[in-house]
């Protein structure tokens, strides 16, 4: 369902003080398990990933490279974006609303999405800053942390079994979850578009009352912890490159076997001193302050 376009050479165990949607963060030494990577959502500046990660993501002229076939992400967007201020168009990518005409695509899209780790280009900028503040972060969605996965899988499920008619539309929508985290971050998003996708299920009937008086539309709000992966010294840099290698390798399935879940290893808590924080991006993850003050 990937959309492409030529191109012209041209992101302790503790809990918030509020506890806002169970959001955290966790030990960068806690989230590279000896299977599935226990990290749901991470979030680091878009140019850092794309340093880890240049096989992946890399910037031509004025043009977003994502090279997926092999690996990589699914990066979700409508075709073009702003990086740090500067537009840019993007040569692989899904689209961010998708109508689905057949049970063999609604099959195909949602194999698709869940395939590899989903990419959202963000933009935000210190709280109380003017907009030449704006850095573009990347915010990754881990599906294959049985978590996430089964937020996706059941909102999948859950419409199909809710609507009457033959026509439905299921929007999945992250930005509350973002949101949150940002402002116990001292950020604040500066477009919200970008952080939701939805499908169109659309038969080919004469008529569908349910679904023209919006009674068919659903919306699944996703929640999950997220981890800030930004560091500057480079043997973290290496943990989370690590992290995302993981992530990003292609998932091979024998026997029609599900993912494998985190191990326990991956649930440990180990105590180290807090990281740097960085003031131009988000604190470095640290195993002592909790998100909010």
């Amino acid at each position: 369902m990937a959309t492409s376009k030529p191109t012209d050479g041209s992101l302790g165990r503790l809990d918030s003080v509020k506890s806002i949607s169970s959001i955290r963060t966790t030990l960068l030494n806690d989230l590279v398990s000896k299977t599935t990577p226990n990290c749901e959502v991470g979030v680091l500046s878009l140019k850092l990933l794309m340093q880890l990660l240049p096989e992946y993501l890399q910037l031509q002229g004025n043009t977003l490279i994502c090279n997926n076939q092999h690996g990589g992400f699914n990066l979700f967007s409508n075709g073009t974006c702003s990086i740090d201020g500067e537009p840019y168009n993007i040569n692989n990518y899904i689209q961010r609303k998708v109508e689905l005409k057949s049970h063999f695509d609604y099959k195909d899209y949602r194999e698709s999405i869940l395939s590899k780790p989903m990419l959202f280009l963000i933009n935000a900028k210190k709280m109380n800053n003017n907009p030449a503040s704006e850095k573009t972060f990347a915010l990754i969605v881990n599906t294959r942390h049985p978590e996430i996965k089964a937020q996706f899988e059941g909102g999948m499920n859950n419409v199909i079994s809710s609507v009457f008619g033959e026509n439905y539309q299921l929007q999945f929508d992250l930005k509350n979850m973002v949101a949150q985290y940002l402002e116990s971050q001292n950020f604040v998003l500066t477009e919200k578009d970008g952080l939701s996708f939805c499908f169109t299920f659309k038969m080919d009937v004469f008529l569908d009352i349910f679904y023209l008086f919006g009674l068919s539309k659903k919306t699944c709000q996703v929640n999950g912890n997220i981890t800030s992966l930004h560091c500057t010294k480079p043997e973290k840099q290496e943990t989370v490159k690590m992290l995302l290698a993981k992530i990003t390798t292609p998932l091979i399935k024998l026997g029609g076997s599900t993912d494998r879940k985190p191990s326990l290893y991956s649930l440990n808590v180990s105590d180290e001193y807090s990281f740097e924080a960085c003031t131009d991006y988000f604190p470095e993850t640290s195993s002592v302050s909790p998100l909010t003050s």
